[in-house]
């Protein structure tokens, strides 16, 4: 930059001419850099590991849930945060059914894809929500809600309930969508189950249930509909894993 002096003695600064095009070049270069992260880069869930995604590695990890601590290997976990480990209020996991095994490559589109065929089990292990058990939860809140509390026998030991079908400018109970069954687990206490129906609208639909693990945890499985004339073998061995995996029941203080 070379300076002179203009009439009345006043010094003139002469600036670069390399100034301005510089600037409007990072200018670019910083937007184009804020284009390409907003279509390519990570998103706000990969960061904070709440974008599911499968794990290779059986290393366990361990995970505090309420008064129980959990171990479940690695590729069993749906999202990274929870490889993290740690004390937290609930942790997602799956498996293949009928094996209960943890993510493989080889079985990659069973675990991610969601065809109405696929042998994946979801299962969520939690803090208890509501202090009643299912037992009473069926009593007072679902079957109220059928259109005939007598129900109806199926070939797999459970008895189907309906519920109301939604209406225009009716309001429903919330389960107008699903069909209950009601039956007997392996250890004999009350097992109920909601599927969505079979129908248009639903492409994929799933059967669950939600049971009393302890005093303060909760357990909640899914599986497709396909799968429900198996209920009672699934439920069996869903019970199975959660207790294998719960290292409070193998160490009881």
């Amino acid at each position: 930059m070379s300076n002179g002096y203009r009439f009345g003695g006043e010094e003139i600064k002469e600036e670069s001419s390399w100034r301005y095009p510089i600037g409007n070049v990072l200018a670019t270069l910083v937007l184009c850099a804020i284009f390409l992260y907003y279509y390519v880069g990570p998103s706000v869930e990969e960061f904070t590991g709440d974008l599911p995604s499968p794990a290779i590695t059986e290393e366990a990890v361990t995970i505090q849930i309420a008064s129980h601590i959990f171990t479940p290997a690695a590729n069993y976990t749906v999202y990274p945060r929870a490889r993290r480990g740690g004390t937290r209020d609930e942790v997602s996991l799956y498996t293949l059914w009928p094996n209960m095994s943890g993510y493989a490559p080889a079985n990659r589109r069973e675990f991610v894809d969601d065809d109405p065929q696929t042998r994946r089990i979801n299962i969520m292990i939690s803090k208890r929500t509501t202090p009643i058990g299912e037992a009473e939860r069926l009593d007072t809140l679902y079957l109220p809600h059928t259109v005939d509390r007598r129900g109806v026998r199926t070939p797999y030991q459970l008895t189907k309930f309906s519920f109301a079908e939604q209406r225009a400018n009716v309001p429903t109970n919330g389960y107008a969508d699903t069909e209950l069954f009601v039956g007997a687990d392996a250890d004999e206490n009350i097992a109920a189950l909601f599927c969505y129906k079979e129908r248009t609208g639903i492409p994929s639909p799933e059967c669950w249930r939600i049971y009393e693990y302890s005093n303060d945890i909760e357990v909640s499985y899914r599986f497709k509909r396909p799968y429900l004339p198996e209920w009672r073998i699934i439920d069996t061995e869903v019970r199975k894993y959660v207790t294998s995996i719960d290292r409070t029941a193998r160490n009881p203080q």
